[in-house]
């Protein structure tokens, strides 16, 4: 028995130093695998809060743009009521420059003065030929065919549309006066001048809108 002593003793150390070896064996793979799970969780974070900066600065951008859209918008609106403000301003000095001057139009084509100091007496009367309406209308839309001429003194932005054309009618007197013509004029006038007013305000819009 006393000669089996020393082996079992060195068995029990055998035992012992493998026990150990395994003790620091599992205790260094739980060290290493805790190190590891704590980087891997680190870069988790790492990436979640880079991912959730990204998600933020697009949302941010997006906002951004969606207001500066909205304040573009807001800015072309308030530009486009302003032109039209300033349009309708110009038709209604249009307006009134035309009732003031239609106003004129009897006095200044029925009554006359051989002088300054003279009397006003009425003004001799005036004859227009078919040919001279005709001439008239054909300028005032651009056109050299045959244009009607009025069989009476209506006076409108244009002529009726009953009566000579060229040729041997041209001759003929028609009941025109030149409270007719005038009437006519001044009519037409508001009409051209209300045209370039809104052709100036279109141009003053691209302009702005093609400068950006």
């Amino acid at each position: 028995m006393s000669a089996l002593k020393p082996v079992a003793a060195w068995l029990v150390a055998v035992g012992v130093a493998i026990a150990v070896l395994v003790i620091n064996h599992s205790a260094g793979y739980d060290s290493g695998f805790a190190a590891a799970k704590a980087k891997g969780d680190e870069a988790l974070a790492t990436q979640g809060r880079a991912h959730e900066a990204e998600l933020r600065y697009l949302a941010e951008s997006a906002a951004i743009g969606l207001k500066k859209a909205a304040d573009d918008l807001l800015a072309e609106q308030a530009r486009g009521n302003q032109l039209a403000a300033d349009l309708g301003a110009k038709k209604d000095e249009l307006r009134a420059v035309t009732d003031k001057l239609s106003g004129e139009v009897q006095r200044v084509t029925t009554l006359y003065r051989r002088a300054l100091d003279a009397q006003l007496e009425p003004l001799p009367p005036a004859a227009f030929t078919a040919g001279f309406v005709r001439v008239w209308n054909s300028a005032l839309f651009g056109t050299t065919a045959t244009v009607a001429v009025p069989s009476s003194g209506a006076a409108t932005g244009r002529a009726d549309e009953s009566g000579a054309g060229a040729g041997a009618a041209d001759d003929l007197i028609v009941g025109i006066t030149r409270a007719d013509l005038l009437s006519n004029h001044v009519r037409n006038a508001e009409r051209f001048a209300s045209c370039r007013a809104q052709l100036n305000k279109l141009i003053e819009w691209n302009t702005k809108n093609g400068s950006k």
